[in-house]
């Protein structure tokens, strides 16, 4: 039963290392595609702005994409799951581990530096204790990482009227916010598990890519006629298509913070989905609201306000 259990798992590796691969060399393609077009034109003005456009693409991929891509795996591989069922010297490696990068990672009062370090000297109590601390204190500072980086790919996507842009900017986004989840958690998912967020990525920024070419700006004015549907066509399709971007990379980011931070056992897989949807959702109508407060009701009542006082005056 074990025997066909790992051959089964075997065969998911590899399908998912073909699947990674395959997505991998599509997105390089249309990267490639996309860059030498934007290419072409800038060197109509002059070759060396073609040279130095290449050059930045060159070094955005390099320290955007796979310095964060690769950087993962030197972290090593864990979950507060797993704490559950060590002993012995694991266990205590591990509550040791999860104490060191608390101080490391997090502002610790000095009360809160005694009581953590006081729960390695709990023994039976000691998974139990840390697994909470941690999970209180290392939750906000993850949800700030994520919701910063779900706000910028918004406001790129939402901006960028290129696909070059978009690829570039959501891959770049989501893998290092993969690498810093990681680097804040001290420790990272299995690498099956790692393969299947990069390949959300991969498909993600293929989605971004693919958007932009969509022209969604022309389904609005069917509805509403005229120069104002065409206006609101194209403001209604920048901000869809942040959106997606956005809740694919709140959705990605929630499935890494459960996979390294769910120490509830009882949860499937199902309840798990459910609760990265919800929690996607939720953080997503923030993003949208402050969007909305940003950058249409602060310039409006500023305009008024100036227009207010120079009447006054």
């Amino acid at each position: 039963m074990s025997r066909n259990k790992n051959e089964g798992r075997r065969k998911t590796n590899v399908w998912t290392i073909v699947l990674f691969t395959s997505l991998l060399i599509l997105v390089f393609m249309s990267l490639v595609s996309n860059a030498l077009e934007i290419g072409e034109r800038l060197g109509q003005a002059h070759w060396i702005v073609e040279v130095a456009f290449y050059v930045l693409i060159g070094i955005v991929v390099l320290g955007g994409i796979v310095y964060p891509l690769v950087g993962v795996f030197f972290a090593p591989i864990f979950s507060l799951e797993k704490l559950h069922h060590a002993d012995g010297s694991a266990r205590q490696k591990w509550c040791k581990r999860l104490v060191n990068n608390l101080i490391e990672n997090v502002e610790l009062t000095e009360e809160e530096l005694v009581e953590v370090k006081g729960y390695l000297k709990m023994e039976d109590e000691t998974d139990d204790k840390l697994i909470e601390f941690f999970d209180r204190k290392i939750r906000p500072e993850l949800e700030h990482e994520i919701y910063d980086t779900a706000k910028k790919v918004f406001i790129i996507t939402a901006v960028s009227q290129n696909s070059v842009y978009d690829m570039l900017g959501m891959a770049s986004a989501n893998f290092s916010l993969i690498k810093r989840i990681t680097q804040i958690c001290g420790f990272r998912p299995n690498n099956a598990q790692v393969l299947r967020l990069y390949l959300r990525v991969l498909a993600m920024t293929l989605l971004a890519g693919n958007l932009e070419e969509m022209n969604i700006e022309e389904l609005i004015p069917m509805a509403t006629e005229g120069a104002l549907g065409k206006a609101l066509g194209i403001v209604a399709a920048s901000a869809a298509q942040g959106a997606v971007n956005a809740l694919t990379t709140l959705r990605m980011a929630s499935i890494t913070k459960n996979y390294l931070l769910n120490a509830d056992v009882s949860m499937t897989r199902k309840e798990l989905r459910k609760k990265s949807y919800a929690e996607s959702f939720e953080i997503l109508k923030n993003i949208l609201k402050q969007g909305m407060q940003e950058k249409v009701k602060d310039p409006v009542r500023n305009f008024f306000t100036r227009k207010k006082e120079e009447t006054e005056s």
